[in-house]
């Protein structure tokens, strides 16, 4: 979307009436939100966890068909099966809602730790990471098809099974379903503070690996390779580059090696997390790595950098990012509250649309915050009018 564009979708911004209509029925129909919410929260769906995933797919998919959608199934034989579905209006843009289903909690944390309100704050597994935010968007369909709204060319939603792993099967579905896309609507959870997200830095994992030489560590160490040893010094060294760019960061994650405490190891491996602004400084880094590579403690351990499938180019904040953030920030100015469009280190599937080209916003489910940890939580006063907000965007582009 370039500015010319904000220009025109701005004079056709959905009128105050909608988007506070779509506020008050979500707001109406809360207490079924939090119904389903709770239904599939209570489902695991670890993302290596097939039954759990499609189960929630499925769920999706008759949702979906039930609000008039042309729905889908993506079948994977050996993942999680994907949810897509389509809904074509009488207007000229197209829009894509992005989300995933799963999750990183292992089987039975769905039991153990069902849904709970406190206050205003529901706490879960999943909640805001993001079977919450999936449903927000569901909900703001459904309440613009409650009022007839179809003023929209094509409303697209793609949900993978896949967003929280390396290995990943759903970037060329990805890639197909956001072509010919005016705004593409990332359904990650806003900010704590509220904030929507216009750029993202990039990221790339990696794990090192050192072959030694065993050897009884008390009777004749001298005939061993320690591969701890090796793999440390080399630690060091590749940490010694995080900064050195701006934006740059670097975390060693996981660390093994060695089977037992009197055996001098012959292999040990850590794993790493680069995280950087451009995707020249990342380049340049992994060349410094190989360098360093040669600069050993011990000269006889082999090493070997394996750098994993998923690395996610830099979400830049465009032209066409900031003209739909305008847009938001229009709309939500509309419903009583601002947002401001913020740049955070954390990767997403954002990252993966914006390298295909297209303009896109990320951060549109609800407020919520703590993903991946026992205290994981969404703010439920906010789901109303972060629905609302994501209806007015699917409106106003759509439109």
């Amino acid at each position: 979307m370039s500015i010319q564009s904000f220009v025109a979708a701005s004079s056709l911004l959905p009128m105050p009436s909608l988007v506070t209509s779509i506020k008050a029925y979500v707001q109406q129909h809360l207490a079924r939100y939090i119904e389903e919410l709770s239904y599939l929260c209570a489902i695991d769906s670890g993302t290596y966890y097939k039954p759990g995933l499609d189960e929630i797919a499925l769920y999706l998919f008759s949702r979906a068909r039930d609000l008039g959608m042309d729905a889908t199934i993506i079948e994977n034989e050996n993942w999680g099966n994907d949810f897509y579905g389509a809904m074509h209006g009488s207007g000229k843009g197209k829009i894509l809602l992005l989300g995933h289903i799963d999750t990183v909690y292992p089987v039975g944390v769905a039991a153990a730790r069902p849904v709970r309100i406190e206050g205003d704050t529901i706490y879960g597994p999943g909640v805001i990471d993001m079977k919450g935010c999936v449903l927000s968007a569901l909900y703001a369909i459904e309440a613009l098809m409650s009022m007839n709204y179809r003023s929209f060319g094509e409303i697209r939603f793609l949900c993978v099974s896949d967003e929280e792993i390396s290995d990943r099967h759903s970037k060329e579905t990805m890639q197909k379903v956001s072509e010919g896309c005016d705004g593409i609507f990332v359904l990650e959870a806003a900010r704590a503070n509220g904030d929507i997200v216009s750029a993202r830095k990039g990221g790339s994992w990696y794990t090192l690996k050192a072959h030694g030489h065993s050897a009884h560590a008390g009777v004749e160490p001298e005939k061993g390779r320690n591969a701890i040893l090796e793999l440390a010094h080399q630690v060091l060294q590749f940490q010694s580059l995080n900064g050195w760019r701006h934006g740059l960061s670097i975390n060693p994650g996981i660390i093994s090696g060695g089977t037992a405490v009197n055996v001098v190891p012959d292999y040990a491996e850590v794993s790493f997390d680069m995280r950087f602004l451009n995707t020249i400084d990342k380049i340049e880094t992994e060349k410094l790595w190989r360098q360093m590579m040669e600069v050993r403690r011990i000269v006889d351990v082999k090493l070997e950098l394996e750098i994993q499938p998923d690395n996610r180019d830099p979400m830049v904040c465009t032209e066409g990012n900031l003209a739909l953030a305008r847009i938001a920030q229009q709309i939500a100015n509309e419903l009583g509250f601002s947002v401001n469009h913020a740049f955070t280190g954390g990767v997403s599937d954002a990252n993966y649309v914006s390298s295909f080209g297209h303009a896109a916003l990320d951060g549109l489910g609800p407020i919520g915050g703590l993903d991946h940890s026992p205290d994981e939580y969404m703010v439920m006063s906010s789901i109303a009018p972060r629905a609302a907000l994501l209806g007015g965007l699917l409106a106003a582009v759509g439109a």
